[in-house]
């Protein structure tokens, strides 16, 4: 009785909870977050420049 041995689990169980951040490919989502971003951004320098600095005129 005295002599038994018993083994501590040398697993975390990481690979038994089925989630494999391998799996997940690419973040589509935030890419889709920052393209949308910088249209934004495009767009609103784009429109500040035309209303702002060209409706204007030319400077003398």
């Amino acid at each position: 009785m005295g002599n038994e041995s018993r083994e501590e689990p040398t697993s975390t169980g990481a690979e038994h909870d089925g989630f494999d951040p391998a799996d997940l490919g690419h973040p589509r989502g935030t890419l889709a977050i920052v393209i949308v971003y910088g249209l934004l951004f495009a767009l609103g320098w784009l429109a500040f420049y035309f209303v702002g600095f060209t409706g204007q005129g030319t400077t003398h």
